[in-house]
């Protein structure tokens, strides 16, 4: 009979316990319940109001600046467009001018120059008395920008003959 009397007693033991642990524990581990009064109560609610009021400002504020780095973006890839648009165009032109560049070069080699090679001139010699005394015949060859020639003259009045080197600039 002892057997039994222990198991009753463990088993009887055990029951406590798990009674114990059900109705006394959960209480005793349960966070303690605060009591407020009511003005305390309605400075809570009129917090809770004014976070609830400035949340929504920044919820709005912040649709806002969305909304304006939507259109920022968008002008920022226009603007983008517009600059390889330009330099597309820039670079075109500048091929075009080089090509214009190189047509006008062709054309001025392919003109006769300006100046000719060669110049000739006939002059008069003159005497205030007697009119025209002389005559004189050059020519010139163009050496560069510069010409360089002979000139011979005759003075039938005095019936001398000269010879000049010539040189313009």
């Amino acid at each position: 009979m002892k057997k039994s009397n222990v198991g009753y007693l463990i088993i009887a033991f055990l029951l406590v316990w798990a009674l114990a642990q059900f109705f006394f524990l959960p209480t005793c581990s349960a966070e303690p319940a605060y009591m407020i009064t009511e003005s305390e109560l309605v400075t809570l609610e009129q917090n809770s109001t004014r976070q609830l009021e400035i949340s929504r400002k920044l919820a709005l504020e912040l649709q806002i600046a969305r909304e304006q780095q939507t259109l920022s973006d968008q002008a920022s890839s226009e603007a983008k467009l517009q600059i390889n648009q330009l330099q597309k165009q820039l670079t075109e032109l500048e091929a075009w001018s080089k090509k214009q560049e190189e047509l006008q070069q062709k054309i001025l080699k392919s003109l006769p120059p300006s100046a000719p090679g060669v110049l000739r001139e006939i002059g008069a010699k003159i005497d205030i008395d007697h009119y025209v005394t002389g005559i004189s015949y050059g020519v010139s060859r163009r050496i560069g920008s510069k010409y360089i020639g002979f000139r011979g003259e005759y003075d039938w009045q005095d019936k001398k003959t000269g010879v000049w080197v010539t040189y313009a600039y």
